[in-house]
């Protein structure tokens, strides 16, 4: 068990010490005992977001073997970012998470948490597929229009609306996006364009996370990360791509 008594009261420590910054750190193994490297936080933004230098890591990889990585929220956040979640998919690292607002302690482990789950219900217009793909592309420095006001039948009233958006965002000089074949090699922040009844058109968005994971706002469900499994791909009529990330 990663997060015994030991290594909980030495994060707690270390997220208290680093206020109002997040802290961030890893977990090492040495002769069978756990403990920490607090690292510094180099992130642009340390009350938000963290970052580990390359120098820090290898001190602790001089130490012994990484066995997760470590961070604090400073406010009542207790859930891990896609951001968080990637990189523990993509370093194969349990991710660790301390809460300052309910002093409580999150894990993140990439080969148990095969989804992950956001608390956010699916509302048309305010929470829905398209509007997670806006957020997402606003999070990177890109501004995508368009949404949706059709209401709950929007598929009845504009069977061809999720078209119609990125035909929007297409046409827009400053928004260079080229639209591919559902064939093509999936890249990381592609929009993938789903048909979900055969010849009905497109009917749901989701963003490629790499690692073969989505992240999308299913109907009447929760915002959620997942695998792209065999049946999401075939049901992928065309393939959305920023040309910054070509």
């Amino acid at each position: 068990m990663i997060l015994n008594k030991k290594i909980k009261s030495d994060i707690k420590k270390h997220a208290l010490k680093e206020k109002p910054k997040e802290c961030c750190g890893l977990v090492f193994e040495s002769n069978g005992s756990l403990n920490i490297q607090a690292c510094s936080n180099t992130s642009e933004i340390p009350e938000k977001h963290f970052s580990i230098s390359p120098r820090d890591y290898l001190k602790a990889t001089q130490k012994g073997s990484i066995k997760a990585v470590y961070h604090s929220h400073l406010s009542n956040n207790d859930r891990f970012s896609p951001n968080d979640i990637l990189h523990s998919r993509a370093h194969q690292l349990p991710f660790l998470l301390y809460c300052h607002g309910k002093d409580s302690f999150s894990t993140f482990h990439p080969q148990k948490n095969k989804t992950f789950l956001y608390d956010r219900i699916f509302k048309i217009g305010e929470s829905d597929c398209y509007t997670f793909v806006k957020e997402y592309y606003s999070n990177l420095g890109i501004k995508l229009a368009g949404y949706n006001n059709l209401g709950n039948d929007w598929h009845k009233k504009n069977p061809n609306l999720i078209q119609d958006l990125f035909s929007l965002n297409k046409n827009d000089p400053n928004l260079p996006i080229s639209e591919l074949s559902p064939k093509s090699e999936f890249k990381k922040h592609d929009v993938l364009v789903f048909e979900f009844i055969k010849g009905a058109g497109a009917n749901h968005v989701a963003v490629y996370l790499g690692n073969n994971q989505i992240m999308h706002h299913p109907r009447n469900k929760y915002l959620c990360i997942e695998s792209l499994s065999n049946i999401y791909k075939n049901k992928i009529i065309t393939i959305y791509r920023h040309d910054k990330f070509s």
